[in-house]
């Protein structure tokens, strides 16, 4: 059973349709994976929620903006609710208890990685993560076609560390993970040691003032949209010539002034994949700048 989190808190509030995505740049300081949006077709409001937080910064939220908060009490029951796995190309699955884990082991079905149920985040069923996991697994799947059993992953914005984790099962020699959030390291040093994995490297980093001192082959960044812009050109640097990039945490309406950014650092688009309100893009980089879209 999970300990009791202290993050274990949520903060909801009914608004605006026409304005909910707004609520994204508000709360950016929470990172993309605690805020989620909920629209109803044909609805003119909607429920903008933050999940994984403190007391302090639940209370915090409700006495700037109203709404309301709530505590996970059940994630001190003995038998914690689970969910359904989630299943990554029939290359690894995540799984929300021990022992789906350990089954998956003893039974030679593909690598699972554990992340508890009681989490209240990057869990890998938010959308930007589950797209990522997939367009990852694609990658990986290409890197081993031509033969490069030595690749190395980036992780921009890890949360949980759950695509640092599945890098590492995918075959990444090496993993670096970075967040700016102390309480998304905390939770991915305990994940990546419930996993038993090793060769994870995690250290708190704040993208926007980080200078890179080497390239990667394989990089994702699962950020705002706003923070991918200002970054595009960091990023990039961090990303070898010919190596593959993941992007996620872009808003459909936000698709065209993101990848612009990252195609004026060189980067070339190959797939994007929709869901919902979100995107999530992979590319290469060329080494030289394309033109303008």
């Amino acid at each position: 059973m999970p300990r009791l989190d202290p993050h274990r808190f949520s903060w909801n509030k009914r608004t605006s349709a026409a304005t909910s995505e707004e609520w994204f740049e508000t709360l950016a300081h929470l990172g993309p994976q605690r805020v989620m949006i909920t629209e109803n077709a044909g609805s003119s409001t909607a429920q903008v929620q933050a999940h994984g937080l403190t007391e302090r910064e639940a209370e915090a939220l409700k006495k700037e903006f109203g709404g309301s908060m709530r505590e996970a009490r059940w994630l001190t029951a003995e038998n914690p609710p689970q969910r359904a796995p989630i299943k990554v190309r029939g290359k690894l699955s995540v799984v929300s208890t021990q022992s789906e884990r350990e089954e998956a082991q003893n039974t030679g079905e593909p690598p699972a990685l554990w992340i508890p149920a009681g989490m209240a985040f990057g869990t890998g069923e938010h959308a930007t993560t589950a797209m990522c996991l997939r367009q990852l697994a694609d990658v990986a799947a290409l890197l081993k076609q031509e033969k490069n059993e030595a690749w190395e992953f980036l992780d921009l914005g890890t949360g949980s560390a759950i695509l640092a984790m599945a890098a590492r099962v995918l075959g990444a020699g090496a993993v670096l993970a970075t967040d700016f959030d102390a309480h998304a390291l905390r939770t991915a040093r305990e994940n990546v040691a419930n996993n038993g994995l090793k060769g994870i490297k995690l250290i708190n980093s704040d993208v926007l003032k980080w200078t890179p001192d080497r390239t990667w082959p394989v990089v994702a960044a699962n950020l705002f949209s706003g923070v991918l812009i200002e970054a595009a050109k960091t990023i990039t640097s961090a990303l070898a010539p010919k190596g593959h990039l993941i992007l996620s945490g872009v808003l459909r309406e936000q698709e065209a002034e993101v990848l612009k950014a990252f195609e004026k650092q060189g980067v070339r688009f190959e797939k994007v994949v929709r869901k919902g309100k979100w995107i999530s893009a992979r590319g290469v980089r060329s080494g030289r700048a394309t033109a303008k879209r």
